[in-house]
């Protein structure tokens, strides 16, 4: 049976038009393939990783990555973490590895990431080696700037697709750090003792990204000119320097108790003039934006001992 001339031309019409669509269909989705580049990226070890796509299983090894990918709301491709990983609450959820003490590579290896995040200041280098021969993909972070938390930022958003919210994220932090600079770095000098623990007694130099918090407020960090990041020092060469500001940090988030042991030099202007201030240590021993919450809480500090 022959159809008649309305309905056939109908009936090609529409044949005609979805082979149309299915021809378009295809070139763009070749064309947006041949466009899309792969991933590369180097670490702060120096290590240049590729990707054909944005990672999907990320296991952080480092707190302060587990917050900021939350922070470019990349937080769901976590799929495991060590301890201390507690901001947001929503990464108190998710599964343990281990810790500062050791990993769990067992629990690491079963979780199947495409990608571990590491930093090199906590995690064993004898552990990190392990799990490269095991085949797994480590990328190493080490921020120990201001623009190096904000180079991190955009790292993770490249790494997980969240470009415009690392993008985002980044303006926000740089614009707040522009504030400090110009609220605080010129002010008159104080003189600074970072206290990181009391038994043995360490402080931090000039290089690290609390060194450099304590320079942006103004302050005179003490044992900024040490050869090691993280120096143990003795009371007797604190009560020499004799610190206008004491400040410590601890683990928790009570004030530690050791740090009013300094009310018993009573020589120390910091403890004539009553300023040994307690900043929390999630906020101030973390490379996140919130960092620069601890900055600012810094910089009113030394203002009062101004």
């Amino acid at each position: 049976m022959f159809c008649n001339k309305c309905s056939c031309s109908k009936f090609f019409c529409n044949k005609y038009i979805g082979v149309l669509l299915t021809f378009f269909l295809v070139v763009s989705t070749s064309f947006a393939n041949t466009l899309a580049s792969p991933i590369k990226i180097i670490d702060d070890d120096g290590v240049e990783h590729s990707f054909n796509e944005p990672v999907r299983r990320i296991v952080s090894l480092m707190p302060n990555a587990t917050e900021l990918l939350f922070e470019i709301n990349a937080g769901d491709l976590l799929v495991g973490a060590v301890e201390y990983s507690n901001y947001p609450e929503a990464a108190t959820r998710i599964p343990r590895v281990g810790g500062y003490g050791a990993l769990n590579i067992e629990a690491i290896i079963a979780l199947k990431p495409d990608l571990l995040i590491a930093w090199p200041a906590s995690n064993r280098n004898r552990e990190l080696d392990r799990l490269r021969e095991l085949g797994m993909k480590i990328f190493v972070s080490d921020p120990q700037e201001f623009a190096d938390i904000a180079d991190s930022i955009i790292a993770y958003g490249q790494l997980t697709g969240h470009n415009q919210e690392a993008q985002k994220q980044q303006l926000a932090f740089n614009e707040k750090l522009s504030y400090l600079k110009n609220e605080y770095s010129q002010r008159e000098k104080v003189s600074v003792f970072y206290q990181v623990w009391n038994a043995p007694l360490m402080t931090q130099n000039g290089s690290t990204f609390i060194g450099r918090a304590i320079e942006l407020c103004g302050g005179d960090n003490i044992f900024s000119d040490l050869p090691m990041a993280n120096p143990q020092v003795n009371i007797e060469s604190v009560l020499v320097q004799n610190p206008q500001v004491i400040v410590a940090s601890g683990m928790g988030k009570s004030r530690p108790e050791w740090l009013d042991d300094w009310h018993q030099y009573t020589t120390l202007d910091a403890v004539k003039n009553q300023h040994l201030y307690h900043i929390l240590p999630d906020l101030f021993q973390r490379q996140t934006s919130r960092f620069l919450i601890a900055t600012q809480q810094l910089c009113e500090m030394l203002q009062q001992a101004r």
